[in-house]
């Protein structure tokens, strides 16, 4: 892991998860690799109060939260040109907001999340 041990330094990364083990393991992988994880929500509500009072560089969002699915979450990440992998454990035809989104199966490979997030951010850049 040495390769990806800092991919991700300094960016501030908002995770959207129901899932507090899920959330964690996130958390953790994207740690790893140097980001500073400067929210975690298990409800749209949640993240768009933090989107509202954190600066957020790129964010990991469950297609399915608590409250409801992620849609309008990822209305608002786009309209603040903000980058964000979906994640789901539901098949990718079900859950894709547009043509050609990728989305990342549960349970996440840690290189594939890492890999998703850093790419997300270089496409923003």
């Amino acid at each position: 892991m040495s390769d990806q041990s800092n991919v991700l330094a300094g960016k501030r990364i908002l995770i959207a998860e129901d899932e507090p083990l899920v959330a964690i393991d996130h958390s953790g992988v994207l740690s790893e690799a140097g980001a500073k994880i400067v929210g975690t929500c298990a409800t749209v509500k949640q993240a768009l109060d933090c989107l509202d009072h954190t600066v957020v560089d790129v964010a990991v969002v469950d297609f399915l939260l608590a409250d409801r699915n992620s849609e309008p979450l990822q209305a608002v990440l786009k309209q603040r040109h903000i980058p964000f992998v979906v994640v789901s454990s539901y098949p990718q035809v079900l859950v894709r907001t547009e043509e050609g989104q990728d989305i990342l199966r549960k349970p996440v490979m840690p290189r594939v999340l890492r890999g998703s997030v850093a790419a997300a951010c270089r496409r923003a850049a």
